[in-house]
């Protein structure tokens, strides 16, 4: 047991806490928990469990979990350490929910050692802790209620997973003004990493029916009198529908593997690049972050996904977007004519899952303002390719993606 004033935490062996059933989770009992994790904590974790003394450590944005960005000394205790990764760590405290389901986070852990030792994606390496293991289950507190509160058993607490990996260095797509031919690498990447997860499978995936899954739209109808606007309701409620008679009927038809899942402006990594060409910046696309989402599902929802998100972060024609980002992934990997057929809905379908679980998650927790950061921009987006004529727009992204030939 380690104390310190005003912090207490205990570890727990792994096998103290079973595997949740995924497939049956309560849809009500869907709900973000936090942990509680100032700076001071972070670095004494980092220094407990890995051994590293840290010199800087920033936060980072996060959806549910805690994640930061540390800077080591030299000197450490980690025997499992050979080499130091020279841009640091990221420390990540993940939800209590979540931390819940450690089959997941094995399967997870799994998918970024293949993807690294394949060498096919740059991706976040995990590290091994003192002990040896790549994960362990922390008993964290909640902030103290009162500045004279000093007994940590008074506050709550629950049980949390703690993971380190390494820093990929690199700007986030979030904000940038892109040229066209990185939405077409995100593509790339998209298929690139399908690809390189085909063969791949591991049992902590065999259950994972988050609500996050594409696959789990139509359940959204339960989650819809959040949105508090009559029309915007009336479209979410017809995308629904709409996603369920036509993409879900035929989900046994669909191609499956190990899927990212979250391809979005916050998990893609961007190199500035020289471009004598013009004076506007440049970038190329380096790399992923983030498999929190990762599940076995259908790669068309996972090529919608990126184009959703691409979508928001084009300034000059985003639905146009659609064309570059197929374009880079059918370079990589494969789809049907049925799924081709179908992005338009799935792409819709996602756009409406974020903004409906965004504003569920806004309404637990009012002060986190990064999940409505692109809320009415997605509004505006969803309305403009709702109402645009499926042979319109596959026919204009087809012209796009011919021009990559």
């Amino acid at each position: 047991m380690w104390t310190t004033p005003g912090i207490y935490r205990q570890i727990y062996p792994m096998d103290e806490v079973s595997n949740g059933e995924l497939a049956n989770q309560s849809l009500e009992s869907e709900q973000l928990d936090k942990p509680y994790v100032p700076l001071a904590l972070a670095t004494e974790l980092t220094a407990r469990l890995y051994g590293l003394k840290v010199r800087a450590i920033k936060e980072l944005q996060s959806y549910g979990d805690k994640n930061f960005h540390i800077q080591v000394l030299e000197e450490h205790e980690n025997p499992h350490i050979k080499e130091l990764c020279p841009y640091g760590y990221v420390l990540k405290v993940l939800n209590a929910k979540d931390s819940q389901y450690q089959g997941l986070i094995d399967g997870q852990i799994a998918v970024l050692n293949h993807l690294t030792t394949t060498q096919t994606v740059t991706c976040p390496r995990p590290v091994l802790n003192k002990e040896g293991n790549l994960k362990s289950l922390e008993k964290l507190y909640g902030k103290a209620r009162r500045e004279d509160e000093q007994v940590p058993n008074e506050r709550p607490h629950a049980l949390y997973i703690v993971r380190l990996y390494t820093f990929i260095p690199g700007e986030l797509i979030y904000g940038k003004s892109c040229p066209v031919h990185v939405w077409y690498q995100v593509g790339m990447l998209c298929g690139a990493l399908d690809k390189a997860l085909n063969d791949f499978h591991h049992p902590g995936y065999d259950k994972v029916n988050w609500i996050w899954s594409m696959q789990r739209i139509p359940d959204l109808v339960k989650y819809v009198h959040f949105i508090q606007d009559p029309k915007r309701k009336a479209l979410v409620n017809d995308v629904i529908k709409v996603f369920e008679e036509e993409v879900m009927s035929k989900f046994d038809k669909l191609s499956q593997g190990i899927i990212h899942g979250d391809f979005n402006e916050h998990n893609i990594l961007l190199k500035e690049r020289c471009n004598q060409r013009t004076t506007n910046k440049d970038y190329n696309v380096v790399g992923i972050l983030d498999f929190g989402d990762s599940s076995y599902s259908c790669y068309v929802f996972e090529v919608s996904i990126a184009i959703m998100h691409m979508m928001l972060e084009d300034m000059v024609d985003p639905l146009a977007v659609g064309g570059h980002v197929l374009a880079g992934y059918l370079k990589e990997w494969k789809l049907s004519d049925l799924e081709l057929s179908l992005i338009k809905v799935c792409v819709a379908g996602r756009f409406t899952q974020d903004l409906i679980l965004g504003a569920k998650s806004h309404s637990l927790d009012p002060g986190n303002e990064y999940i409505l950061l692109s809320a009415e921009k997605s509004w505006s987006l969803l309305e403009k390719l709702w109402g645009v004529p499926e042979e319109k727009l596959f026919s204009a992204w087809e012209k796009i993606a011919n021009s990559y030939k």
